[in-house]
């Protein structure tokens, strides 16, 4: 709970004094893998602020510094900051078409 309000106390006084996030670099392997994902269509895990998703990839804005990303059962879409991502992982092909054949079904 104490994080919680340090982090959003550092977001009031970083708003408040004009600091905005640092925009990852293009060499930033997090891109690298988001446009691979993109590029190959392929599910992703991804873990940020705490939490985690795991869906397609629906959309990359590079001005705003977010992604889209909806479930396999295309019921909950998540948008994720860039910044607050920590890790990006490839869903197995296995596991991808088991969970989509699975909606498919149901």
């Amino acid at each position: 709970m104490k994080d919680l309000l340090k982090q959003a106390l550092q977001k009031v006084h970083d708003f408040i004094n004009g600091h905005e996030d640092s925009i990852p670099e293009k060499s930033d392997p997090l891109i690298a893998r988001l446009e691979e994902a993109l590029a190959k269509k392929t599910a992703v895990h991804i873990i940020f602020a705490e939490s985690s998703f795991t869906g397609d990839i629906i959309k990359y804005d590079t001005d705003r510094q977010q992604i889209i990303v909806k479930n396999f059962a295309k019921n909950v879409t998540r948008i994720i900051r860039i910044p607050d991502i920590q890790k990006i992982s490839f869903v197995p092909s296995t596991v991808q078409t088991a969970q989509k054949n699975r909606f498919k079904k149901e």
